[in-house]
């Protein structure tokens, strides 16, 4: 137990160990509990007479941390020295102290601490007791100049005092003094283990859109006639990374003599997404565009389909629900782009 005195951090539950090997030992029957041990061997128990005294504290069980009130009671005056021995087998002076010096205690009942200091439950946790010493003449139990050092002094452990209590008591008569006992527990129970921590909540997942509709012009020469410059259009729909296109490039000319483009290059494409970072990707496509050809006038002498593979390569940018995209394909030149993704 610790003994604090404003900013003080000492020791308190007092006791006084005191072990008398030759002295007769009043212990009765030994009734040991948990919560009140009696201290075999260390307390030491006049014969029965004149002086009586008493002593207990206001609570059989401390938490760490708490305050402790004594009381005790003597029938009549006399010098009072209460001692603490705590669960490591240290001694401490409680009474009288740095604060609280006048230790001639009238008859009756009294509580301590008196004023300006405190009593503090300290530990180690364990059993701790609490004796008092109650003499018609005055006792000289600690060291000269110990309060100077600690309010309280610390005697070490309870063999150690043995000796000097029992050559002070020997210039006592018997009926002139008086001890009594009392023990309380420090510590509480070990907490449970606190609950684990809460999973911290899921980031929200970035918004992906799941369809791509799109739409498309472009304009180049024409590959089958360099001098002549195209326009075509189209469009594609599927997932923002894959889909289907078509387009349609306007290359119908009047018929002629030779070979010549009867009506649009028609072509069905495959599209999907190369690399993505962030808001921009990379995408191309790959295809097959046919048209009908005729050769010698109208009407025709010969007509056929020609099929050619076709290619492109771009580069997209989505600004939320909106998509726009730039490229070249080897049929229709360049090609420029737009989309709604959602």
């Amino acid at each position: 137990m610790g003994q604090v005195w404003r900013g003080w951090g000492v020791k308190l539950l007092l006791f006084f160990a005191l072990m008398v090997a030759g002295w007769g030992l009043g212990v009765g029957d030994a009734q040991a509990q948990e919560d009140e041990l009696l201290p075999l061997g260390i307390i030491v128990q006049p014969e029965p007479g004149e002086l009586e005294v008493w002593i207990e504290t206001d609570q059989r069980r401390y938490d760490l941390g708490d305050e402790v009130t004594i009381r005790f009671g003597l029938n009549r005056d006399a010098w009072v020295y209460i001692y603490n021995l705590d669960a490591d087998g240290r001694v401490s002076l409680l009474f009288p102290n740095r604060f609280d010096r006048q230790n001639r205690v009238r008859a009756g009942t009294h509580r301590l601490p008196r004023r300006g200091y405190a009593f503090e439950a300290a530990g180690p946790p364990g059993v701790e007791y609490l004796q008092i010493i109650a003499s018609r003449t005055p006792l000289e139990l600690s060291r000269e100049g110990a309060w100077a050092q600690e309010p309280f002094p610390d005697l070490g452990a309870a063999g150690l005092l043995e000796a000097k209590v029992r050559s002070q008591l020997r210039t006592v008569p018997a009926d002139d003094w008086a001890v009594a006992w009392t023990s309380f527990r420090v510590g509480r129970p070990t907490p449970p283990p606190p609950p684990p921590a809460p999973a911290p909540p899921a980031k929200p997942k970035a918004w992906e859109p799941s369809v791509h509709l799109g739409l498309d012009v472009g304009w180049g020469p024409d590959p089958d006639e360099p001098h002549r410059i195209i326009f075509s259009f189209g469009g594609d729909v599927g997932s923002p990374d894959l889909g289907l296109g078509f387009s349609l490039r306007l290359t119908g000319e009047e018929p002629h003599p030779g070979w010549y483009q009867r009506g649009p290059e028609t072509e069905l494409y495959g599209r999907f997404t190369l690399v993505r970072s962030g808001s921009f990707d990379v995408r191309t496509g790959v295809g097959l565009a046919w048209q009908a050809w005729a050769y010698g006038g109208s009407p025709p002498f010969r007509s056929e389909t020609r099929v050619r593979p076709t290619f492109l390569l771009g580069a997209g940018f989505r600004q939320g629900p909106g998509y726009t995209w730039v490229g070249y394909h080897v049929r229709r030149g360049m090609v420029l782009g737009v989309a709604l993704q959602f």
